[in-house]
């Protein structure tokens, strides 16, 4: 099993009035600490570039949308640990307010971390012609590799969102390990397609400790999913919100 847990934002204080997948600094150093007492303290990266190599019981944990928060609060924290993770960038972001700069993005490379491709405009990919998926992809691409100095080879679509022409072109342009939203544990894992556990404000410590087990359900999953094809976006954020409030209480 390779478990691999998504975050997006991490805010310095309290996460009660953040967005929904935003989560505390506190918590997140007591959920990198109980993957420590589980012994599954989070892996280089490097070692999924060789699926051959990759083993039971793995796990990586990953931080989406290069917002200015993974250097300020994350990067000292992995720091601390001794630990590593992937950060998915849209480089289109870069050096915009509340985004990471070219500089502090370099700092994340230079620290060891895996700087990971997020698309360039932070797109839906799955719905763009072929010619514009390669271009979202070369140009997001050479950005990182001017700027970290590394050359990317993990990739995450927006939103999770994917289709045969957005692996190919992943997969054609070097990005040869594909990160989706699909929730999951990797049992059987599909390193076009690996599955991941995101993480967001609701997620409390029994759960926490039931997805390090590989015993959490699916089925609040498959609810947010329905929910996102049903209702208009705007609607769904609320929705989402109300699901797993929901689900926690029972």
């Amino acid at each position: 099993m390779i478990l691999f847990l998504t975050y997006h934002k991490v805010a310095a204080a309290s996460e009660s009035d953040a967005d929904f997948y935003t989560v505390s600094r506190n918590r997140l150093a007591q959920q990198l600490g109980a993957l420590a007492g589980a012994g599954r303290s989070p892996l280089d990266a490097t070692t999924l570039r060789q699926p051959a190599t990759a083993g039971a019981a793995q796990c990586f944990v990953s931080f989406d949308d290069g917002t200015q928060d993974h250097h300020a609060i994350v990067l000292p924290l992995l720091r601390q640990l001794g630990l590593r993770g992937v950060f998915f960038v849209p480089t289109a972001k870069l050096n915009q307010p509340g985004y990471l700069t070219s500089a502090q993005l370099r700092e994340l490379a230079d620290a060891g971390q895996t700087i990971g491709c997020h698309s360039h405009d932070h797109k839906r990919l799955d719905v763009m012609s072929r010619e514009e998926i390669r271009r979202q992809l070369d140009t997001s691409r050479k950005i990182l590799r001017d700027t970290a100095g590394v050359e990317p080879w993990i990739f995450a679509p927006v939103g999770g969102f994917t289709n045969a022409a957005v692996r190919d072109a992943a997969q054609n342009s070097g990005l040869r390990v594909i990160r989706t939203m699909r929730w999951g544990f990797n049992r059987r894992p599909d390193f076009a397609a690996l599955e991941t556990i995101p993480i967001n404000r609701h997620t409390n410590d029994r759960e926490f400790q039931n997805m390090l087990a590989g015993r959490q359900s699916r089925l609040l999953y498959f609810g947010k999913q329905a929910a996102k094809a049903l209702v208009l976006a705007r609607a769904y954020e609320r929705l989402r919100g109300w699901i797993f409030r929901f689900a926690r209480k029972h």
